[in-house]
């Protein structure tokens, strides 16, 4: 998928892959799987989207995603956000958790819902982990077929695809997973099939249509701490200034946010503007989208200094 892809359009379907930092674990214990979970519900309660699958292996988990008004992005990030101060604090160690940026796909769901249920349930088997996905715990293939129980799971709209009667549904769906054993998967749920996009040329089209309409005009990186100075009555040099003002640290925030928003512009410049390590401005930015979600008077501040962005 694009870096920077913007796209979001209610009852969307993504296929998110988070993975560990270099390919290390995620996951050291049954403990911090059953964390990732309790992490998991709280998104859904949050952020109102639908978890419609998911798999943990060990240094990746995969989860089919619908969302409604919130971003993915921002579900994802959270979800990030929350389980590496876990992680951080129970092993008593610093840094990154996941890779960069988190990978997802847009999926046609119409067409390709249930070969996305059936790739993420099968990861185990393609792993050798087990010959049979039943056996593997954490997944929701015991889930779909009633063996386990997660409040945060939403797997009706799955089935109703394969049957409207349960019963049959839930035969049905067994059946369709356990024909992809050992078959050649000819779809690309990591990529898509063009630009993190996994459909049908119509539906392709329409995806790039509609993100090229929402992608906001790029703005010049001198443009971007000239506007943040203004709104917040700052001068350049109090951006840079050391200490913990709260109105310095709040526009270091905000400069953060929408740096990682603009393709001109890149954390990594805007920490030697400010003299201070990226990896601290992404936690910056972090934590200020979770309270733009909570606060309106912060997500406000954004969008006003986004519009006065678009039109000076």
């Amino acid at each position: 998928m694009a870096r920077r892809q913007r796209f979001h359009s209610p009852h969307t379907t993504y296929h998110v892959m988070l993975r560990g930092n270099d390919g290390q674990p995620i996951f050291f214990s049954e403990g911090d799987k059953s964390r990732m979970c309790l992490l998991l519900q709280q998104g859904v309660g949050r952020f109102k989207h639908k978890i419609e699958a998911f798999c943990f292996m060990s240094n990746h988990i995969h989860l089919a995603v619908r969302v409604t008004d919130i971003s993915i992005s921002k579900i994802v990030h959270h979800l990030a956000f929350c389980y590496t101060q876990y992680i951080n604090r129970l092993y008593n160690r610093v840094g990154h958790l996941f890779q960069g940026r988190f990978k997802s796909v847009i999926v046609e769901d119409e067409i390709y819902l249930k070969e996305l249920i059936r790739y993420i349930h099968l990861n185990p088997v393609r792993a050798g982990i087990t010959f049979d996905p039943l056996n593997y715990s954490w997944s929701s293939h015991r889930a779909y077929m009633e063996l386990d129980h997660f409040v945060w799971l939403s797997k009706d709209r799955v089935l109703e695809k394969f049957d409207k009667t349960k019963e049959h549904a839930i035969n049905y769906y067994e059946q369709y997973i356990l024909k992809g054993v050992g078959v050649q998967l000819e779809l690309d749920f990591k990529t898509g099939n063009i630009k993190g996009i996994l459909g049908e040329s119509e539906f392709v089209d329409e995806v790039l249509t509609i993100a090229h309409l929402e992608k906001p005009n790029q703005i010049e990186f001198k443009d971007l701490i000239k506007n943040v100075c203004e709104f917040y009555n700052l001068a350049e040099s109090d951006l840079c200034a050391s200490g913990k003002n709260p109105k310095h640290s709040r526009a270091r925030a905000v400069l953060a946010c929408l740096t990682r928003e603009n393709h001109n512009c890149s954390l990594e410049a805007l920490g030697q503007f400010l003299k201070r390590h990226p990896s601290g401005l992404t936690k910056l930015a972090n934590r200020l989208d979770m309270k733009s979600i909570e606060k309106t008077d912060i997500a406000k501040e954004l969008q006003e200094i986004r519009q006065k962005l678009l039109t000076s």
